[in-house]
């Protein structure tokens, strides 16, 4: 293989630890690493010189997504098909957004206040219901004073 031509096992093991992000750190050093001695045995082996009898070798082996899911299955592990987004960081507000939040603020604070006004004076109005009065016995007059002639 001449030395410019682009580096085939390189690539393939950066797709397969592409798609391996989901397994542990360690987990997936060890595999890239079996991996690539056991591309390098084959090389050795079979005395590959063209691009092609790599290519043929790195067919064989399966493609990155088949060895991934292959790592996952036998790992146990559920399979990630991406690595996770960024967490998400809110913008700040625009000054149109702050200015109708301002609004929006101003006219709930009116409505809570005419609402709570009105249920003041409906309260100090009387048009409520009446309370319950307290019944009251007469009271007899007292032995000791006779009851008082009325005119």
């Amino acid at each position: 293989m001449k030395p410019n031509q682009p580096d085939l096992v390189g690539e393939y093991l950066h797709e397969v630890d592409l798609r391996l992000s989901g397994l542990p750190l360690l987990q997936r050093r060890e595999l890239l690493a079996d991996l690539a001695a056991h591309i390098a045995t084959e090389r050795t082996e079979r005395n590959v010189q063209s691009e092609g009898e790599l290519i043929e070798i790195l067919e064989r082996l399966g493609s990155p997504e088949v060895v991934a899911a292959a790592a996952y299955e036998e790992a146990g592990a559920p399979r990630t098909s991406a690595p996770l987004p960024p967490p998400f960081v809110p913008a700040r507000p625009t000054r149109a957004l702050r200015k109708g939040l301002w609004i929006l603020a101003a006219c709930s604070t009116l409505v809570m206040l005419f609402l709570l006004c009105g249920v003041l004076t409906f309260r100090s109005s009387g048009d409520g219901p009446a309370p319950a009065e307290a019944t009251v016995a007469p009271v007899p007059p007292s032995p000791a004073r006779p009851a008082s002639p009325t005119p």
